[in-house]
């Protein structure tokens, strides 16, 4: 269990690096108006759905803690830390309420443990290798919403948790099962890896 929680602290790590660099983004812009422009245009508006993915992980790996019941004061941290930049950068987009409405509600973000057969420990095969979630069996999950999911050695992923792994923490995919993550290499996020904002802000400088 240890492992898996070096793991979730990796990711939860990256996640705050990519929704704080957002935040400084934002911040260098220092007229409204001109933030408005850049959050508007095409390659802005990506830019921010994509945060907003980025911290659903987030809350994929809260809900992924307490199906595993991992009580770790570090991880808490790092959830509060998440979610104290993501509220920070909701008030940036305030100033945009048509980006603002685009985010996915609040209530589409909680990851609860809701089903009985969850509360027990899920087996390791059964469950996205980046989040902890157990991922739902496919003949059984009807919603309109499901998650898209892909399988990798034997594994199963949410698309945006592997996408997420592979871009801002390491590139290879971790499993959900116990093992050393001693040899993890973080890749934080930079604005260079979202070209058209950047050249966006550029001009506007």
């Amino acid at each position: 269990m240890e492992s898996e929680v070096v793991k979730l602290k990796t990711c939860l790590e990256n996640i705050h690096k990519v929704i704080r660099k957002a935040n400084d983004i934002l911040c260098s812009i220092s007229q409204p108006s001109v933030c408005s422009e850049v959050l508007l245009s095409a390659q802005g508006t990506a830019y921010i759905l994509g945060v907003a993915e980025v911290y659903r992980v987030s809350k994929r790996v809260e809900g992924g803690m307490k199906t595993l019941h991992i009580a770790s004061e570090t991880l808490q941290h790092c959830l509060k830390d998440i979610d104290l930049a993501w509220n920070n950068l909701q008030a940036f987009l305030s100033l945009c309420p048509s980006v603002l409405h685009m985010l996915p509600p609040e209530q589409s973000l909680s990851c609860e443990v809701s089903s009985p057969e969850l509360e027990s420990t899920p087996h390791p095969d059964h469950s996205c290798g980046v989040c902890l979630m157990e991922v739902p069996d496919d003949t059984l999950d009807t919603s309109e919403n499901r998650e898209q999911l892909l399988m990798h050695q034997g594994h199963p992923y949410h698309v945006s948790c592997a996408n997420f792994w592979l871009n801002c923490v390491d590139t290879e995919l971790p499993s959900s099962s116990c093992q050393q993550t001693s040899d993890l290499c973080t890749k934080p996020l930079e604005p260079t890896e979202c070209p058209g904002l950047k050249s966006l802000l550029e001009g506007a400088s």
